[in-house]
């Protein structure tokens, strides 16, 4: 487990972090998708938080990343993710899964941020216009999915800070809600809704996506050739919670 020994400091792996740490350079690809409020409830059992509905639909998203090195090495990344609302505060994203092919940050991502990361065995291949993707837990396929990217380019880079929320169980953040944001700058953007294709294996994480909608087609699909930009640590907004709390 990680320790932190100052504001923002932390070691790992004999490895000293200090927070912020600057993404230099990843490839990413994300599609957006719908579902009914009270599936997307399933997802968040056992947290503090409630799912951010538009036009009565919960919204989710599903993101494969490939990570050039950097503080926390190089690796690919896969989340499973939702729009939530916490106590107070706008909404954000939350990571329901967020599996890596690195050991360093799997621990860093737990311990930092209380993100749900966890060992996977993964292909994942980016080509002009398609992202695929395999993901697998030791033996079982946990799912496989192809992108289709949009076929609108924006003509500039796009510039944003996404509002975070993460909790979780264990690590050094366990039973504390954090809040936190991710500003990223996109480079060579494409939008819009191309054809999705999935297969879900018998996994919790495939579950998970099921109840959030992400057997069917995307409602938009974003493909950035470049993302950047640092992440900070997440503020802790409550302490343990108490056992007397209720599902959202």
């Amino acid at each position: 487990m990680a320790e932190r020994v100052g504001d923002g400091v932390w070691t790992l792996q004999g490895e000293t972090i200090t927070l912020p740490v600057e993404i230099t350079s990843a490839r990413l690809t994300a599609a957006v998708f719908t579902t009914p409020v009270a599936s997307a409830r399933t997802v968040l059992d056992g947290t503090p938080l409630r799912p951010f509905a538009l036009f009565g639909r919960a919204i989710g998203v599903l993101m494969c990343v490939h990570y050039d090195e950097w503080a926390l090495k190089t690796y690919d990344e896969v989340g499973v993710g939702l729009l939530v609302r916490g106590p107070a505060g706008p909404p954000g994203l939350h990571f329901a899964d967020l599996p890596v092919t690195g050991a360093f940050t799997r621990e860093a991502g737990q311990d930092f941020w209380a993100l749900p990361k966890w060992l996977m065995d993964a292909d994942l291949r980016f080509s002009k216009m398609e992202t695929d993707v395999v993901v697998r837990d030791r033996a079982d396929e946990v799912m496989r999915a192809s992108f289709r990217h949009g076929r609108f380019r924006l003509p500039f880079d796009l510039r944003a800070s996404l509002p975070a929320w993460s909790y979780l169980e264990h690590g050094a953040q366990a039973g504390a809600l954090l809040r936190g944001a991710v500003p990223m700058h996109l480079s060579g953007v494409r939008l819009g809704r191309g054809a999705f294709r999935v297969g879900l294996g018998d996994h919790p994480m495939a579950a998970r996506m099921k109840a959030l909608g992400m057997g069917s087609r995307p409602l938009l699909t974003v493909h950035a050739e470049r993302m950047r930009g640092p992440l900070a640590e997440f503020r802790r907004v409550t302490e343990a919670r108490h056992p007397d709390v209720q599902r959202p």
